[in-house]
């Protein structure tokens, strides 16, 4: 995972790396086009709540979005296209995010 999120060694070192993904036509059916931002604001939202708890519990917790798509794709294993990955989030000891 770390290399597909272009080497950052916070993932290499994590405890658990967690992947958000969207499975687009869930939200766009509904939502058309303001579905797409919707899905991304919801990832936000996620990926905050998982901050509060990591730190809640003592451990620190770092996202990206800085990474391959079609690599961590092909890792969880979906299309890229009907579901995709949007974000992660390393969650392990404090010092892993530098």
């Amino acid at each position: 995972m770390a290399r597909a999120a272009l080497g950052q060694a916070m993932c290499a070192h994590a405890a658990a790396v967690i992947v958000f993904t969207s499975v687009f036509q869930r939200t766009v059916w509904r939502y058309r086009q303001r579905g797409y931002r919707y899905v991304y604001i919801e990832a936000g939202h996620m990926a905050q709540n998982l901050s509060l708890a990591s730190i809640s519990m003592g451990l620190g917790c770092c996202h990206a979005g800085a990474l391959f798509d079609n690599e961590v794709n092909e890792i969880l294993g979906v299309d890229g296209i009907r579901e995709s990955v949007l974000y992660l989030s390393a969650v392990g000891h404090t010092g892993m995010c530098v």
